[in-house]
């Protein structure tokens, strides 16, 4: 408002002013002429040389003086407009001002300044205690403070990247800050140069804004496609698995093809599938590694006793997985034959038609290498698994039974041709057997 009456009356004073020069100059004109005729009045019949230089004299200092008097009333306004001109200046950079901290105040980036050759802070808005949790009164007192809350990992490479940009004016990096309870959080930050008018570097401003939500989403997408693309080679190797497991029925295939699936899908370094002979008693029908995979089941395998091993007999009773991560760590754990390195084991029960057919049994000499997500995908391959064992079974019977079947049928034709014989001896017709 006072701006804008200071707008209004600028012309008043104008008109003021020259309408005060014009009276001015009329009255002196006047008063000069009056002078003149006085003179010329009272020197008419005394009129000589030094009269006339007095007059010339007198006129002259009078048009001097009134240049003079323009000339400082010409100095005064200019010194007027000068000051309007200064005080308006004035006023538009308190407001430029005034509008640069409403925003600089309510955005909610970090709006930053610092000294390209120092690198220290000139000024920094009120969103850095927001994003950064730490007083503009620490780093008022420190203007480096900021370098501290930088992420300790993604310091060194920040700061370098922060020098470079004092000579090309360029900065744009992502990275991570540090608030003082531990909390780790994500900001991306701008620059850009200010220059003299030389062209050289003298601060560095731009904006740091909070892409903590943003990069967890990232990271989400990032963790639920691996998992996504997991499941899927999972399945398919699971299918493969299946397959593979039903194409064949004899027991040896079965029991090698199942060991090579479940080292496609579980880093194990050792393998051993044990079969139950009784409630209490199992036998190794195949292990790896082994010198000779294709070895068919022995007829006098390995075997061991249940109630020596404290978990398989946990397992075979409860019918549920186990896990030991760190075999040194679990007081039933008994060392195995050929496995006495082992760390880390996982045995699964293969259980077909709610009953136990056998174990699967992995470990690694790594402790921690075998994990829950290991267990799980055993746990998995275990069912097809024991449905396969199972039906490998019922063909091996079948298998005995045929050929038992053909042993009895191949001797019933040898009596009956015995007894043919024996009928055309005695003359006796023979009964035929169907």
């Amino acid at each position: 408002m006072e701006k804008a009456d200071r707008l209004l009356l600028e012309p008043v004073r104008s008109h003021t002013s020259a309408v005060g020069w014009h009276v001015s100059s009329i009255l002196f004109c006047l008063a000069l002429l009056i002078l003149l005729l006085t003179l010329l009045a009272t020197r008419l019949h005394t009129i000589d040389l030094s009269s006339l230089s007095l007059g010339i004299a007198l006129a002259t200092f009078c048009v001097v003086l009134l240049f003079l008097s323009r000339s400082l009333l010409q100095l005064r306004e200019e010194q007027r407009q000068t000051a309007d001109a200064l005080d308006t200046t004035e006023t538009s950079l308190l407001e430029s001002e005034e509008r640069f901290r409403q925003m600089a105040d309510n955005i909610q980036e970090i709006f930053w300044m610092i000294d390209a050759e120092t690198r220290k802070t000139l000024y920094v808005n009120p969103a850095y205690e927001t994003i950064t949790g730490r007083s503009l009164a620490a780093l008022k007192e420190d203007p480096l403070a900021y370098e501290e809350i930088i992420h300790s990992e993604d310091r060194d490479h920040v700061l370098l990247k922060l020098e470079q940009a004092t000579r090309t004016g360029q900065f744009d990096e992502k990275f991570r800050i540090v608030w003082p309870d531990g909390e780790s959080r994500w900001v991306w930050m701008h620059g850009f140069p200010v220059r003299d008018i030389q062209g050289r570097i003298r601060r560095l401003v731009g904006t740091a804004l909070d892409i903590t939500n943003q990069k967890q989403a990232e990271e989400e997408v990032v963790r639920n496609l691996f998992l996504a693309e997991s499941a899927w080679a999972e399945a398919d190797a699971m299918r493969k698995a299946t397959l593979a497991l039903t194409q064949d029925l004899r027991m040896d295939n079965v029991l090698d093809t199942l060991l090579q699936s479940l080292r496609d899908l579980v880093p194990y370094e050792s393998a051993n599938i044990f079969l139950l002979e009784t409630d209490s008693r199992l036998f190794v029908a195949r292990e790896f590694p082994h010198n000779d995979s294709a070895v068919p089941i022995s007829k006098d395998p390995v075997t061991l006793e249940a109630d020596d091993y404290p978990l398989i007999k946990r397992v075979l009773r409860s019918q549920n997985s186990v896990l030991v991560s760190d075999t040194n760590g679990d007081e039933e754990w008994r060392i195995f034959k050929n496995d006495s390195q082992l760390r880390s084991w996982i045995c699964v029960p293969l259980i077909a038609s709610h009953r136990t057919v056998g174990l699967l049994s992995m470990g690694h000499t790594i402790p921690d290498t075998l994990t829950s997500e290991h267990l799980r995908i055993a746990e998995l391959l275990a069912i097809p698994a024991a449905a396969a064992i199972q039906n490998a079974r019922l063909y091996e019977r079948a298998e005995i039974y045929g050929e038992e079947l053909e042993k009895r049928i191949s001797d019933l034709r040898e009596a009956q041709i015995a007894l043919a014989k024996v009928s055309k001896s005695t003359d006796f017709p023979p009964k035929r057997v169907n």
